[in-house]
């Protein structure tokens, strides 16, 4: 049994105790943190820009506090230059057609009735009795699960407007909150890991690199697919003739960062502008979603997600289910990342467990990357 008597159980026992109140505090506030949780992930994407702004100024390092603020401030620059230019060519357009489909979305639903009730009527005539019968008993099923997951999903994102107001203020602080955090990075990390015990400081600096080098490729691979897919469907809509092709590559790109869910909820915004605004198209914009689809899972989505999470599509669907009835929207977006970390973590501490040297208990398919 430990000596809880040592100076050595005190210290650990007290850093653990601490870590305990700090995620119970933040469990508390998590609505009000959310658009902290944002800046983190966006610190996180400027971080190398940083750093290499940082490696090109030629200050010494006792002047490391300088470098990183000028470091920062020339990220700024950067993002804003990049994002006026983006926003010259496309934020008239994209307001014009956002502006568009809000005023017409009531009449997209309505005429998307008229269409589907068209086709039902189509369906009901054509395919015979057996065969109808046997389908909707196997939709049945599948909707009725889908419809319990998404009721769930949908209830517990909307209990959440009660934080609407903490979430503006914490958006409205959050590029100063950004800065501050991109500025002293290299200070935080060496701080937080002295408040650990010496022997615990090579075991918690391996298990922040398991977490860092998996939320990297994830959150990069992540924002990529929706860049690719986003400008990909965009195109094809306007190729197609579909109003608001702008807005519905939006769509698309965003929702890309659900997993499974994501493209097909894309597909049915897509599917309900064209019904309402050119039904003899939907069969085109299925096509194109179709093709899309099958250009990410043949090869964006097996090079790029598959190497960086490791998880079956099968485990995907069924993670999807718990997390959105967990946690609603947030839960559908975290829950797939969340478990590739918790796994090797796992993996990581069962391997130290057994006795096995830190360096050597990291798991290999990381030391690969």
């Amino acid at each position: 049994m430990p000596d809880f008597s040592s100076s050595r159980v005190k210290r650990r026992l007290l850093v653990l105790f601490t870590l305990a109140v700090i995620a119970w505090i933040i469990w508390k506030a998590r609505g009000a943190l959310t658009p902290f949780a944002v800046g983190a992930v966006i610190a996180y994407l400027l971080a190398p820009v940083v750093i290499f702004f940082e490696h090109l100024l030629p200050f010494p390092k006792r002047f490391s506090s300088v470098s990183a603020g000028i470091s920062v401030i020339l990220t700024y620059l950067l993002v804003t230059v990049v994002l006026a230019v983006a926003g010259f060519f496309l934020v008239p357009p994209l307001i014009h057609q956002t502006n568009e489909f809000v005023d017409n979305a009531p009449g997209y639903v309505d005429d998307a009735k008229i269409e589907l009730d068209k086709l039902n009527r189509y369906y009901h005539e054509s395919v015979p009795q057996v065969v109808r019968t046997n389908l909707e008993k196997n939709l049945d099923a599948v909707k009725a699960q889908v419809s319990e997951t998404g009721k769930t999903a949908l209830k517990l994102t909307f209990n959440a407007v009660g934080t609407v107001i903490g979430f503006l203020a914490g958006l409205a602080l959050l590029p100063l909150w950004v800065f501050y955090v991109l500025k002293d990075q290299r200070r935080g990390i060496v701080w937080f890991y002295k408040l650990w015990p010496d022997d615990w400081q090579e075991d918690v600096r391996n298990i922040v690199g398991i977490v860092d080098k998996m939320l990297a490729t994830y959150i990069r691979v992540q924002l990529f697919l929706g860049i690719v897919i986003g400008i990909v469907t965009g195109i094809a809509m306007w190729i197609i003739g579909i109003q608001q092709a702008i807005v519905l590559g939006l769509f698309a790109g965003i929702f890309e960062m659900v997993p499974v869910l994501g493209p097909w909820i894309a597909f049915i915004v897509a599917a309900i502008v064209t019904l309402a605004t050119d039904p003899d198209r939907i069969f085109l914009v299925a096509l194109a979603f179709l093709g899309i689809q099958q250009l990410e899972n043949t090869f964006l989505v097996p090079k790029l997600q598959g190497d960086a999470l490791r998880i079956n599509p099968a485990i995907i669907v069924m993670l999807l289910a718990i997390g959105g009835s967990l946690w609603g929207l947030v839960g559908l977006i975290v829950v797939v990342p969340l478990t590739a970390v918790l796994r090797d973590v796992f993996v990581y501490l069962y391997h130290r467990a057994s006795d096995i040297p830190p360096a050597e208990s990291v798991p290999e398919e990381l030391l690969e990357r």
